[in-house]
């Protein structure tokens, strides 16, 4: 009896793809006002995300963003 699959954790997979360079956009702005603040937990999560959208930019759209 085959396993069930676990279901992955893809936080920027659901994002559509006509929202991903305004998420790109959010997540940079959030990740330089939690790096301003000290709050360097939550501006590596916003950097993860970052991450996760220009790539998704890239391999979907063929849009590439200059990382800051």
């Amino acid at each position: 009896m085959p396993r069930p699959r676990r279901p992955r954790n893809n936080p920027g997979g659901s994002v559509p793809e006509e929202l991903l360079f305004k998420g790109y956009t959010w997540e940079t702005m959030r990740q330089n006002y939690y790096t301003n603040l000290g709050r360097l937990e939550e501006a590596h999560e916003a950097h993860f995300l970052r991450t996760i959208y220009s790539k998704r930019l890239w391999n979907e759209c063929g849009i590439r963003v200059d990382p800051v």
